[in-house]
């Protein structure tokens, strides 16, 4: 894993300022159409769309660059799938707190039960837990849960979780130091883009996902390597069987 690449990287492209521009300001269109629910994840599904063929690129080549703005209903559609399986995988949140919402209604019913009282702070308590310990869990699982989308291209390979959780054992420590290092330059590119009149924090955020793409990119480079079809034997053909005598 090249760290320091998938930080410099962007800026090595001659035509990174119109790219981060664009990513930026799809970011801000979202902001300012929050209200109508659809284009947040219009302009979602396309930044997301967008890392996903960063990340196909820089496993197919290491020294990729940026990919160009185009083809955007290729980018949009790979992103819905992102989006779908982020949200399948979101499901055991809700369902952790089904059955809390349920005591909690009936404390609200009976409020002279000091059991149920308790009973529902114990439910809540037991759920947050819950949430924490998957939230943990699926923030380790991300990674390998979007380059094995990526490479295989189908939605049920953000599903497949044998592979996912094979991956993920095997690469712990470099997924690891990816979530280090986001989260880091998330941090900073947060603090920078705030001192950017809060509007540029859309613009260093996006710069965030293309580092986190780059690092997707290597990682799927280690753990889904491409095939070259010339290291593919090729079969070796049956011998011929003898004809049966014939009297």
């Amino acid at each position: 894993m090249d760290y320091g690449k998938a930080l410099k990287f962007t800026f090595e492209d001659k035509n990174w300022i119109g790219v981060i521009l664009i990513g930026g300001a799809l970011g801000l269109v979202g902001l300012f159409f929050f209200w109508t629910l659809i284009i947040p994840i219009l302009t979602g599904a396309l930044l997301y769309g967008y890392m996903m063929q960063l990340v196909r690129d820089v496993r197919d080549q290491p020294d990729a660059g940026l990919p160009a703005w185009t083809d955007w209903g290729q980018k949009l559609a790979d992103g819905f799938k992102l989006l779908i399986v982020q949200f399948i995988w979101s499901i055991p949140f809700f369902l952790f707190f089904i059955p809390v919402m349920f005591l909690l209604v009936l404390a609200d019913i009976y409020p002279t039960s000091e059991a149920l009282a308790a009973l529902a702070s114990i439910g809540v308590a037991g759920a947050i837990f819950l949430a924490v310990i998957y939230g943990v869990i699926l923030t380790f699982l991300m990674p390998v849960i979007t380059i094995n989308l990526v490479v295989k291209g189908n939605l049920s390979a953000g599903l497949e979780m044998e592979t996912i959780f094979s991956i993920t054992k095997s690469h712990f420590v470099d997924i690891l130091l990816i979530f280090i290092l986001v989260y880091g330059v998330s941090y900073i590119a947060g603090w920078i883009g705030l001192l950017l009149l809060f509007v540029g924090i859309f613009f260093t955020n996006f710069w965030v996902l293309l580092v986190q793409g780059h690092l997707y990119g290597q990682l799927a480079r280690l753990a889904l390597p491409v095939v070259d079809p010339a290291d593919t034997p090729l079969p070796v053909p049956a011998a011929p069987q003898p004809e049966p005598a014939t009297d």
